[in-house]
């Protein structure tokens, strides 16, 4: 089921649930809780994208694909959820424990990862 606006996709409250995921309230209430484990997993990047399998991201303007150095971090460092902060007024911004930051979450996709 597809959200919007008129059925209460919009979150109300945010909490980071110290490093193991968030709590969403949403505007009609309810509470989501959703783990780092998920959130790292579809993190909506398009470095992490492309790990998926989903290459739209993969070409740069250039035409040409840059070698990517992937470093290797403990999974504790992967889904431990360091710290959020808003993105206008559509998204919020994740900083994983290992540094990885550049996903945006925006409230469409979280109200989906929580089964709204």
């Amino acid at each position: 089921m597809r959200m919007t606006k008129e059925t209460n996709a919009i979150p109300r409250q945010i909490k980071r649930q110290g490093s193991s995921g968030l709590l969403v309230t949403w505007a009609d209430n309810s509470e989501s809780q959703l783990s780092s484990e998920t959130l790292r997993r579809q993190c909506p990047c398009a470095e992490c994208r492309e790990k998926r399998g989903d290459d739209s991201h993969a070409k740069p303007l250039t035409g040409k694909k840059r070698s990517l150095s992937i470093v290797q971090n403990t999974r504790e460092e992967q889904l431990g959820l360091e710290t959020i902060w808003g993105v206008g007024q559509y998204a919020i911004g994740i900083r994983w424990n290992d540094g990885h930051d550049s996903g945006i979450y925006t409230f469409e996709l979280l109200a989906q990862l929580a089964g709204r």
